[in-house]
């Protein structure tokens, strides 16, 4: 007897593929639609042979091959971030355990399995590992955290009150229990709660479901992270379920003194002892959520004097076509510009992105690093190497009224399941060891290419604004005062992404050469900002 064909062909595929990282944006997620179909196609062919599993496996199948293989409907499938968690949950999770498990250990197959770890090589393959499921469970918390959606409606499907399910997509109990233990992992205890009792209540009605959880593999993580959120009367009930279902299960059997214990301090008043202390940057990041959620906006006192109009930018080739133009917020100046770029321009620059855009990462150059701050993935188009930017590039200029010498290369961004941007200003303390002679970030240019179903708003916590995505559209703002000090209300944040895919570009226009177009004022101009510091 051979070692078991399942593990032969897993540990050669890990091998030969690097981290796919493919929940931080959604253009890498169509890549997983091959690989699911060609293992389809390979697994239906074992089937035959499979007898005994037949059953289980193709209605495994009929699951995946709900999954649409034409290029034409993959990108509506991804737009819910549920499909992503689903197709990332499958291939790090069910493919190995649920099929390869029980059905290669049972025969020799070292010939098929090299015909169907041949068929898998591909050099651009990247195979996506458990830090992608636990990015995705990440994601649908975000998602959670910042829209307030409830659990039971998130697993039926239905993103937000009202909406419809008409691709039908729910999570399995299977799938939620994957949820709530990945969440114990983040920390994340009290939504951990929430999925595996909502695994809890799915497994009940799912008895002939395959994958299949059992009920009292879920009461194994739920009892404990009830404890861990303070329940523990619930805990020790369930604990004692545990017992009841395996009464020599060896770790309800420690625990069940432990809770006795806990349960007796509990009812002593005398040591039940609790403080606790609200962290600052647990208010920072509550406001930043409730001007996501829009909870929290603009007064029309402060909205009075904001207007729309056409301009020219005082360019004379925009006479005829003028910019469209919607004040946001006056001081710090934030503004739309709207029909920016057309439809042919954000598909070249989406189709460029595609297959080129790799893990955005936060940070100084030479000191970034990749942080959950920020989930999506970028690549950089440098001016000079794509020639069909040059329109864009002048456009940006007209429209700003600044030069593009010490402009950094344009940034295009795609965010994946949740993707967001935490609060974060564009400016640096240390400009100088930074950014040498360009100088600080002047002013942000950040264009939309897309629409966004639901969420990816760029929030300005301080301001009380959220800017929804208008594709084609140009959002500008300064980060700078007019004395080239740093604005501290211009913190800002890219909220997650609900539904869809969020396609941006980002341009930053330094100090540097634009003493002639924007000077700079000879008086101190830094207004008392510091409750935005």
């Amino acid at each position: 007897m051979t070692m078991p064909v399942f593990v032969i062909f897993w540990v050669s595929l890990c091998l030969t593929s690097v981290k796919g990282d493919y929940y931080s944006a959604t253009s890498e997620l169509e890549a997983l639609v091959d690989v699911e179909v060609r293992l389809v196609q390979q697994i239906e062919f074992y089937l035959q042979k499979a007898e005994e599993q037949q059953e289980n496996i193709k209605r495994f199948l009929e699951n995946v091959e709900k999954v649409p293989d034409d290029p034409y409907y993959i990108e509506d499938y991804f737009e819910n971030p549920i499909n992503a968690f689903i197709t990332i949950k499958r291939l790090v999770h069910d493919w190995r355990y649920n099929v390869f498990e029980p059905v290669f250990d049972q025969s020799d197959l070292v010939a098929y399995k090299e015909n169907l770890t041949k068929q898998l090589e591909s050099p651009d393959f990247k195979n996506p590992t458990k830090d992608d499921l636990l990015g995705a469970t990440r994601g649908l918390w975000r998602l959670q955290e910042t829209y307030k959606l409830p659990t039971s409606q998130l697993a039926n499907g239905i993103l937000m009150p009202g909406d419809k399910n008409e691709l039908n997509v729910t999570l399995s109990a299977s799938d939620c229990y994957t949820i709530g233990s990945y969440l114990n992992e983040l920390q994340q205890h009290s939504y951990a709660v929430d999925w595996l009792l909502e695994a809890k209540a799915k497994s009940i009605k799912e008895v002939s479901a395959f994958p299949f959880v059992s009920e009292l593999s879920i009461l194994e993580q739920l009892a404990p992270t009830l404890n861990q959120v303070g329940n523990k009367k619930l805990a020790y009930r369930l604990n004692t379920e545990i017992l009841e279902k395996d009464p020599n299960h060896e770790t309800a059997l420690k625990d069940k003194p432990i809770y006795e214990t806990q349960l007796a301090w509990q009812r002593d008043p005398r040591l039940n002892v609790a403080a606790s202390k609200v962290d600052e940057s647990s208010k920072s990041l509550d406001l930043y959520q409730r001007v996501c959620r829009g909870e929290l906006r603009q007064s029309p006192r402060q909205q009075r004097k904001l207007r729309c109009f056409y301009s020219d930018r005082g360019v004379a080739f925009y006479r005829l076509g003028p910019f469209k133009v919607e004040q946001l917020n006056l001081d710090p100046y934030v503004a739309y510009f709207h029909n920016v770029i057309s439809d042919d321009e954000t598909d070249d620059l989406i189709e460029h992105g595609m297959g080129q855009v790799k893990r955005s990462r936060v940070g100084t150059v030479g000191n970034s690093t990749v942080s959950e701050v920020r989930t999506s993935q970028n690549t950089w188009l440098w001016y000079e190497q794509q020639p069909w930017l040059k329109n864009l590039k002048l456009r940006l200029e007209d429209i700003t009224g600044l030069g593009m010498e010490s402009a950094e290369p344009l940034q295009l961004v795609n965010y994946g399941i949740g993707g967001h941007y935490e609060p974060h200003y564009d400016f640096v303390e240390d400009k100088v060891t930074t950014f040498g002679w360009k100088g600080n970030r002047l002013l942000t240019a950040l264009l939309y290419l897309n629409e966004v179903p639901m969420g990816g708003a760029t929030a300005f916590p301080y301001l009380k604004l959220a800017v929804p995505p208008v594709k084609g559209s140009l959002l500008v703002w300064y980060n700078l005062h007019r004395s080239l000090d740093p604005d501290f209300r211009t913190k800002h944040a890219g909220c997650p992404v609900l539904m869809g895919s969020k396609w941006v570009c980002n341009e930053w226009f330094h100090e540097g050469a634009q003493e002639f177009r924007r000077p700079c004022g000879l008086m101190n101009d830094n207004v008392d900002d510091t409750l935005a510091s």
